[in-house]
């Protein structure tokens, strides 16, 4: 049986009938399309365009099939080509004639544009919620552990002592900025295209505001033919999905080198390691690289995403169907990914004592070294020749800078004192960066963030 081909001479071919079908795709799409089929009758219903009989038939027969759909008893058929004439078709079996004018004034094209927008609003809620979740364990994990400190890296290379929460504080950021993009992108989906029709509206007394209304979205369609068209959302969502995805890979790298035996910062419960199946003494961070092996598939839905949009005539055009499997695939797999990422943090153990033991290498405190110098009067660039100097001999004669004898270093800077060797202690250093944003505020900016954060 094949649908909407009565002025037609011939069936479809089968094989045609096989790429037009999204089928797969919409089996997601199934709660949205029902949730805007109601919407829409209820419209109908008070515009006069249905009887009140009529849209409460219909309503309660789409409210029954969202009740199978939830029980995951609602099945799409290939030969109704989408979960659009699914629903009509299946309603009609359970309503009888009244389903056949649930689809007045509406067309398939502004009907998948509002089922997208619901599904990339539910997804985007999901995600926010998500992103919350491992905000929350970052900051549990930071909290735990004040006062830890650790090196901070440039260029992989030790830098400077930092605190261990304010390592976990910059991820805290990362996300934040995600979360507010999603936030952001929800605002701009939830606009109703519904109304819109084909592309060029309709003649029937139709309420879009009400329709967008009753489905909680903030706004309605200002063009009839971009509204069918826009996929901007879409695309917008991903981009931030893919922004996301490769802060969870900066994260992920940063925890599998910690992880490393190399460095030894860090250690993971065995709930979510795994083993070698040849080398029984290793203890993986498979989740974390899964994690941030994602990202690429992520990237990828973004430019699939905007190369599809990119050669389209103005209207609906079919390749819009192309543009559902980019948004489910990556909003499935950067949900998965978030899961696993709050579970792997909530799993890890800081080695405080062996980031302190990185930590005390004095030429970490470098810069303080330099700082010293500036408070004493001596200008910036003729502190850092200074320092450089100071550390060079010290390499030179095989000892640290802080056991460089004090005659030396007046011989070389009069500025130095006694109270220049009480600047390499790695937690003071860390603790006296003050500044705005500075590691020195970490602890305070975690308990800040544990009475305000959701």
């Amino acid at each position: 049986m094949q649908v909407l081909r009565t002025a037609f001479s011939e069936p479809l071919d089968k094989t045609v009938s096989t790429i037009v079908n999204s089928i797969q795709e919409d089996k997601e799409l199934i709660h949205a399309d029902l949730t805007g089929s109601i919407a829409h009758a209820t419209m109908l219903g008070q515009q006069g365009l249905l009887t009140a009989a009529q849209a409460q038939s219909i309503v309660a027969g789409l409210k029954e099939l969202d009740k199978l759909a939830a029980n995951g008893e609602f099945e799409l058929f290939e030969e109704y080509e989408d979960v659009h004439m699914n629903v009509e078709k299946q309603l009609e079996k359970l309503i009888g004639e009244d389903a056949l004018r649930l689809h007045t004034a509406r067309s398939r094209n502004d009907q998948v544009a509002l089922d997208f927008r619901l599904y990339v609003g539910e997804q985007i809620n999901a995600i926010v919620e998500l992103l919350v979740l491992v905000q929350s364990v970052l900051l549990a994990t930071a909290s735990a552990n004040p006062h830890m400190v650790m090196p901070g890296y440039t260029h992989l290379q030790r830098a400077q002592p930092i605190l261990f929460s304010h390592a976990l504080l910059a991820f805290f950021q990362m996300l934040q900025r995600d979360k507010e993009r999603f936030q952001q992108c929800a605002q701009r989906t939830a606009v109703s295209p519904l109304g819109a029709g084909a592309q060029a509206g309709t003649s029937l007394a139709t309420n879009p505001e009400l329709t967008a209304k009753l489905l909680d979205m903030s706004g309605v369609f200002a063009n009839s033919v971009d509204a069918v068209m826009d996929r901007d959302f879409a695309a917008e969502f991903l981009m931030n999905a893919g922004l996301c995805a490769v802060h969870l890979s900066q994260l992920c790298e940063t925890l599998v080198i910690w992880n490393s035996a190399e460095f030894g910062f860090v250690k993971f419960a065995d709930s979510v390691t795994t083993s070698s199946s040849l080398m029984p003494q290793k203890k993986n961070p498979d989740p974390l690289e899964i994690v941030r092996g994602k990202t690429g598939s992520a990237i990828g839905d973004l430019v699939n995403m905007l190369v599809t949009l990119k050669g389209l005539h103005l209207g609906y055009n079919r390749d819009l169907q192309e543009t559902k499997a980019p948004v489910i695939r990556t909003a499935k797999s950067l949900t998965d990914s978030l899961k696993a990422i709050a579970v792997v943090i909530s799993a890890m153990t800081p080695q405080s004592a062996r980031m302190l033991e990185c930590s005390q290498d004095t030429e970490l405190m470098a810069t303080d070294g330099v700082e010293y110098l500036v408070k004493k009067g001596v200008p910036f660039r003729t502190a850092h020749e200074t320092i450089a100097v100071a550390l060079q001999h010290a390499r030179e004669t095989k000892c640290k800078i802080n056991e460089l004898t004090l005659p030396w270093l007046t011989q070389l800077c009069p500025q130095f004192s006694q109270d220049f060797y009480f600047i390499f202690d790695p937690l003071n250093s860390a603790s006296s960066k003050i500044s705005s944003g500075g590691t020195g505020n970490a602890d305070q900016v975690v308990q800040n963030l544990l009475s305000s954060h959701a």
